[in-house]
C-alpha cells in the first residue's frame, strides 16, 4: 500500500476527472473560483469513450490455435468452444469492459477468474466451470507483490484484492467487531485503515506456494513406466510393498518443484478464512494496463486522461472567466448639471 498509493490516488483521480461532474474542479483549481461559475467543457470525458466505443466495436478475444499440426485444428476449435461457453456463462464481457474503462480513465483495471461448483445445490454433482468476474475500482483494491516487474503479475508471490462492507454486515457475517482489532504500533510510513466510521474492509489474500517434490518412475514387468509421488507413498504406506510384489521396479526418480496458490480471507485483525488451495498455479487476478512503465524503481501508469487534465483545465478557467464577465452587469455613469455638483467640484 505506500509503495503505490501515490500512483492509485492518481489514477483515481484520473477517473474521477473524466466521469464524475464537478472533479474537474476539485483541489486548489477549485478553490481559486470560490463564488464565480465553474463551468465543464468535458472534452476529456468525451475523449474516453470514443476510445471505449472503438473497443466495444472491435473487441480483443481468445483463439486457441494448435502448435502440432492441422491433425489437431479439431481440439484447438473444441478449446475455443469451451472457452466461449465460459464467457457466456460468466457475463464475461462485462468484466472486460469494465477492466478496460478503468485502464482507459485511470491507467490500471483487473478482472478475476473464479472456479465454481456449476449446481452449489446438488451434493452428487461435481462439476466445476471457471467464471470470469469483475473487479470494480481496481486502482484502489488490487495490490501485487510490489517486486514483481512483468505485466501480467505472473512473477508475483502474492495479492490483495480489498471489498468494503458496512460494519452491521461485517458483524453478521463473520461474527466479529473492528472495534476489537487494534491499532498497529506503526513507526513511521503509511498503513492501510481496515476499518472506517462507514465502512470495513476484508481482503482476498492470495499467495504462491512452492516447495520442492520427488518423483519416483517404476517401470512395470511389461515396460510401462508409472509414476509415483512422496504424497503416494504418503497416503498409501504398503505402496512400496505392493509394487514389489508385482515385479515393478523403481528406475529413476526426479526432484521437481511444486507450485501452488493459497487464499485467504483476512480483516484487520486476521485471517477469517482459509479457503485452502485453489485451482491452478498462477494467482487469478488479471491486470489491464493503459500505458505502464517503471521510474526510480516504482511502477507507474497512466490512462488517456493523465496528461489531458491541464489542457482541460484552463478550457474551463477560459470559459468560466467569459461566463463571469457576461453575467456582470455594466454599470451606468451618473449625468449632472453643473448646478448639481456645485461646491462638490473637488470629489
Amino acid at each position: 500500500y505506500s509503495a503505490c498509493i501515490a500512483e492509485r490516488e492518481e489514477a483515481l483521480e484520473d477517473r474521477r476527472f473524466h466521469s464524475i461532474r464537478g472533479a474537474q474542479w476539485e483541489g486548489s483549481y477549485g478553490d481559486q473560483f470560490t463564488n464565480r461559475p465553474k463551468l465543464e467543457a468535458n472534452v476529456v470525458g468525451n475523449a474516453v469513450m470514443r476510445v471505449v466505443n472503438e473497443y466495444r466495436n472491435n473487441r480483443i478475444t481468445v483463439d486457441f490455435i494448435s502448435k502440432e499440426g492441422d491433425e489437431y485444428d479439431e481440439l484447438a476449435d473444441m478449446c475455443d468452444g469451451l472457452y466461449r461457453a465460459d464467457e457466456q456463462d460468466s457475463r464475461a464481457q462485462e468484466a472486460y469492459d469494465n477492466a478496460f474503462e478503468e485502464a482507459v480513465g485511470g491507467g490500471f483495471g483487473a478482472y478475476r477468474l473464479v472456479a465454481e461448483y456449476e449446481d452449489e445445490y446438488d451434493e452428487e454433482d461435481d462439476k466445476q466451470r471457471i467464471r470470469i468476474e469483475p473487479i470494480y475500482d481496481a486502482d484502489t483494491c488490487v495490490f501485487f507483490d510490489p517486486s514483481a516487474k512483468r505485466q501480467d503479475k505472473s512473477d508475483a508471490r502474492f495479492c490483495f484484492v480489498l471489498q468494503g462492507m458496512t460494519r452491521d454486515a461485517f458483524e453478521a457475517e463473520y461474527n466479529e467487531s473492528p472495534t476489537d482489532w487494534g491499532r498497529p504500533n506503526l513507526t513511521g510510513g503509511s498503513n492501510f485503515d481496515w476499518s472506517t466510521p462507514d465502512l470495513v474492509y476484508i481482503a482476498e489474500y492470495y499467495v504462491i506456494e512452492e516447495k520442492r517434490e520427488t518423483v519416483f518412475f517404476y517401470k512395470s514387468i511389461d515396460g510401462e513406466e508409472e509414476r509415483y509421488t512422496e504424497a503416494d507413498f504418503k497416503r498409501d504406506e504398503g505402496l512400496n510393498d505392493k509394487l514389489a510384489a508385482i515385479g515393478t521396479t523403481l528406475s529413476r526418480q526426479k526432484t521437481v518443484k511444486r507450485r501452488r496458490v493459497h487464499k485467504y480471507i483476512l480483516s484487520g485483525g486476521g485471517v477469517l478464512e482459509d479457503c485452502g488451495i485453489i485451482a491452478g498455479s498462477e494467482i487469478p487476478v488479471v491486470p489491464v494496463y493503459g500505458k505502464r512503465w517503471y521510474v526510480d524503481g516504482v511502477e507507474r501508469f497512466a490512462g488517456a486522461v493523465r496528461y489531458a487534465k491541464d489542457m482541460q483545465r484552463l478550457k474551463n478557467m477560459q470559459i468560466s472567466s467569459v461566463a463571469d464577465i457576461a453575467s456582470r452587469s455594466s454599470v451606468p455613469k451618473p449625468i449632472v448639471t453643473p448646478s448639481q455638483v456645485a461646491g462638490l467640484e473637488s470629489y
